[in-house]
Formats: structure tokens, sequence, C-alpha cells
């Protein structure tokens, strides 16, 4: 019973945050993307055809798809940002590496790449040795 009203618990939360925080219109948008994007790619790859005499984009459908896909990733940005946006305050957060640990950090990982690259060479050939004298037989 205690497990059935923490996850109706966590499930009403989850809710009230989607509610709160991202609106209806975003998960429109992001419909509209996937749509739009859709009918944009079927343009281009002319699986979907327009016929010439349609007005305004019959003399020029590849132009018009890339309208179609141009305006998908606009949807997508805006349909998607208030998901990303309690992020970028975090970014701020974020203390990179001094050039000289990057370079340090950097040459430990291709010494260790080089390290495995030439063991595994050796193996190989030690193996290749082994397996050519043992079916030679």
């Amino acid at each position: 019973m205690a497990v059935k009203e923490k996850t109706g618990e966590k499930q009403s939360r989850i809710w009230q945050y989607l509610k709160e925080t991202h609106k209806w219109e975003n998960y429109v948008f992001l419909i509209f993307a996937v749509l739009v994007l859709v009918l944009g790619c079927l343009i281009l790859t002319s699986s979907l055809t327009v016929k010439e005499n349609f007005w305004l984009i019959g003399e020029h459908p590849m132009a018009f798809g890339w309208v179609l896909v141009s305006l998908a990733g606009v949807f997508t940005l805006y349909g998607l940002y208030p998901f990303f946006k309690p992020a970028f305050p975090e970014f701020k957060k974020i203390t990179w590496l001094t050039f000289g640990k990057w370079l340090g950090n950097s040459i430990r990982v291709l010494l260790f790449l080089v390290i495995f690259a030439l063991l595994f060479l050796l193996y190989d050939a030690f193996i290749t040795q082994v397996l050519s004298r043992i079916f030679e037989l």
C-alpha cells in the first residue's frame, strides 16, 4: 500500500512539475517540429512531389523543403528551451582545467593508448605464431 502511495505521489509531483514548468505549447511545438521535419525531408528526397502548378511552392519545391526543415529546427529549439533553461546557471559553476593540467592529462591518455596498442599488437603476434604452429602440424 505504501509503495502505491509513493508511486502516486511521485507521479503527481512529476505531473505538477510538467504542468507548471513546461507548458503544453512546448509539446505542441515539438510535435509540429517532427511533422514539419518529416514533410520537409520527404520533399527534399523527392519521395513527396509537389505539382508545378501548385500555388507559390510548385516552381521551387526544394526551397520549400529547406524552409520546412529550418522551421522544424526553430520549433525544436523553441520547444526544448524550457527543458534546458535550468541547466544554464549550472554552466557558470563549471571550473575548467588550466592548459598545463589539460596538456598533462592528454599526454597521459595518449601514452596509455600507445602502451595498450603495443600490448595488443604483441598479443596478436604471439597468438598468430602459436596458432600457425598448431595448425601446421
